[in-house]
């Protein structure tokens, strides 16, 4: 993952090695903005709306296997429509350190 962040964080590679991981930290602490909380609403309810499934028999066994069915679609579809919201906010923070630093 850390050969990952520089590519998907361009504003990282701006920070030496040794300091980035701390300002990913940082980054992380960075609330979330009006645009990022309603996305990521929007998004969980698109999601739960595309995952939302009913069962034809009510056997324990059926529904145990939706369930897992459910949760293996469900889960790279949150990473796909959560995950630009959760980058846009690591940048936002990644750029304030870089203004508070005066690098801008």
């Amino acid at each position: 993952m850390k050969r990952l962040w520089p590519a998907l964080l361009p504003e990282l590679r701006q920070f030496p090695e040794t300091e980035r991981d701390q300002a990913l930290q940082q980054a992380r602490q960075t609330s979330l903005d009006v645009i990022e909380l309603v996305g990521m609403a929007v998004g969980l309810v698109v999601v739960t709306a595309l995952t939302k499934y009913s069962v034809p028999e009510p056997s324990m066994a059926s529904r145990f296997g939706l369930a897992l069915i459910n949760f293996a679609v469900a889960m790279p579809l949150l990473v796909a429509v959560l995950g630009p919201f959760h980058l846009r906010r690591l940048r936002r923070g990644l750029r304030l350190q870089l203004q508070n630093r005066g690098r801008r």
